[in-house]
């Protein structure tokens, strides 16, 4: 294990990566021996000053970042908002460590960490305990921190329980530590559970900022029902699901060293990541085009976008389409085609007959009597919410629920697609699914 997480074979490999090509950034007349136009790829060199300004700084952020809250309850993980990061180290390194505690407080008992519960469903170990997740997020946002608090510290046990083989996240021989990560650095994961394990052996009535497992699950710390050790419990989770990332992919374990390279194959694999690179720079520019020339539509239900109808009856490769089509699909008990129609966060194979079985569960016996779009709502180049009042008949009473689909813009690839680009899907968070399975 790395002293430093900035010493991470991933980070040092990027980082030998563009340290060579700062100093081969004089010598592209070199690459045209291998097929390269020197002319693209010295427009390519150009910006790889401030690439290495922006990776020293990102690579040492976490390092900073658990300097100086590792022992307050926090630490870096890999899903961690960036922005956050660097803001609640300058924040510490100008003085002001309590102003980044809240705003690491702020941020993971709000709404902004939706996105990072979403992400757990990709980890089969914590997607089985999702329901309670849901609950704990769902209490969280009501302030609810009594509720919440037990049920995130049995979820981070179970899940960890079986990530690991029946070594839970409190047990004292549990290894949190992984090959080339940040969550699972011995500055992070390891350094929590020690605080968060600690004994509690006296009843104490004082209000705590430490989700102490002992103390609150024994009952042994009353007043532990606060907006702090919510946070602290969820930033946990997310590392932890970052953690079980790393574990499932063979990180538990360094792998053998890769052969040294020639000087020719290093030249033409720096050759093959410089021209990528200059095809990702032409992507991101018309990505950026795009965004900036974007706007949200002002439609107007009955007059420019029909209330009900087939997909037909709306223009293509837009959210409103996709959204009829889940209710014709709905309609005709295509479950699988309903399955297909969800985004998953993950990248991992999905099965689909699994998946399909799952939207089954929740539709099978609720016929759809009718329907209407009554809001489209454009709120990002590549997110639409379009929301339906659904009239359902389960078990011979009918009832009336208003559903929102938030729709994200999945390009053939996995990519993320801008509004009025061609070939894409919308596809839909399924975070509306409750209000279908639980309509009484």
């Amino acid at each position: 294990m790395n002293d430093r997480i900035e010493d991470n074979p991933s980070h040092k490999k990027l980082k030998k990566e563009l340290d060579g090509a700062d100093a081969l950034s004089k010598l592209t007349g070199l690459f045209s021996l291998f097929g390269a136009n020197s002319k693209d790829l010295k427009e390519a060199f150009e910006p790889f000053a401030d690439i290495q300004k922006q990776f020293d700084l990102i690579s040492k952020s976490p390092d900073k970042f658990n300097d100086h809250f590792s022992q307050k309850g926090w630490i870096a993980h890999e899903s961690m908002n960036c922005d956050l990061m660097l803001t609640c180290i300058e924040f510490a390194e100008k003085g002001h460590t309590e102003l980044a505690e809240q705003e690491l407080i702020n941020y993971y008992s709000s709404d902004k960490m939706q996105w990072l519960t979403y992400q757990l469903k990709g980890t089969k170990e914590f997607s089985i305990r999702y329901s309670l997740i849901k609950a704990a997020y769902e209490d969280t946002i009501a302030e609810k921190y009594y509720a919440c608090i037990p049920v995130l510290l049995l979820v981070i046990d179970g899940g960890v329980n079986d990530v690991d083989r029946n070594k839970g996240f409190f047990a004292e021989n549990t290894d949190l530590t992984a090959w080339d990560s940040i969550a699972a650095h011995s500055s992070g994961l390891a350094t929590l559970k020690e605080i968060f394990n600690y004994t509690r052996k006296r009843t104490t009535e004082e209000e705590i900022t430490m989700p102490y497992r002992h103390g609150i699950l024994h009952g042994r710390d009353i007043n532990y029902a606060n907006k702090t050790v919510a946070a602290k419990c969820w930033a946990a989770l997310f590392a932890l699901n970052d953690w079980a990332k790393a574990v499932k992919d063979g990180k538990k374990n360094p792998p053998p060293d890769e052969p040294k390279l020639s000087v020719s194959e290093s030249i033409n694999e720096l050759k093959t990541t410089l021209e990528n690179h200059t095809e990702s720079q032409k992507r991101n520019r018309e990505v950026s085009r795009k965004v900036d020339e974007w706007s949200a539509r002002n439609l107007e239900i009955g007059v420019n976008v029909p209330p009900k109808g087939l997909p037909n009856d709306y223009e293509v490769f837009t959210p409103e389409r996709e959204a009829v089509s889940f209710i014709e699909n709905w309609k005709s008990k295509n479950y699988g085609a309903i399955a297909k129609q969800i985004h998953f966060f993950t990248k991992g194979e999905i099965n689909w007959g699994k998946e399909a079985g799952k939207v089954r569960k929740i539709f099978q016996n609720k016929i759809l009597k009718d329907y209407a779009i009554t809001n489209i709502k454009d709120c990002s180049p590549a997110i639409t919410e379009v929301t339906l009042s659904v009239d359902i008949i389960y078990e011979e009473k009918e009832y009336n629920k208003e559903i929102t689909l938030r729709l994200i813009y999945d390009g053939p690839n996995g990519e993320i697609l801008v509004f009025g680009d061609k070939g894409g899907q919308w596809k839909f968070i399924e975070s509306f699914f409750h209000k279908i399975d639980y309509l009484y």
